[in-house]
């Protein structure tokens, strides 16, 4: 009992069924070839080297438990302060 497929290949002529053959063995190589050429790509960004910091902020000190040193400014006495009236916030805000 033949299965279809044979049967289907039978049916066409020999040189027919070479060229399908090697139609699909190129198309599947091509295939192969353009996901190997996409995946080297993929790899040659994550080589690159990533975006960098530039570095610290010439204005901006590193902010510690008592707040960030050289600023005395209302926000931060308002963080250092402990109760509502020694931050000095607005009536509506206490």
């Amino acid at each position: 009992m033949a299965s279809r497929l044979s049967d289907t290949i039978a049916t066409m002529g020999p040189m027919r069924t070479r060229w399908t053959i090697l139609l699909t063995l190129l198309a599947t190589l091509a295939t192969a070839g353009g996901i190997g050429v996409a995946a080297e790509l993929t790899l040659e960004e994550l080589g690159r080297p990533q975006l960098a910091p530039s570095g610290d902020a010439g204005l901006l000190a590193p902010i510690t438990e008592a707040g960030r040193t050289g600023w005395d400014c209302t926000p931060e006495k308002a963080a250092r302060a402990t109760t509502a009236r020694a931050a000095e916030l607005p009536a509506s805000e206490r």
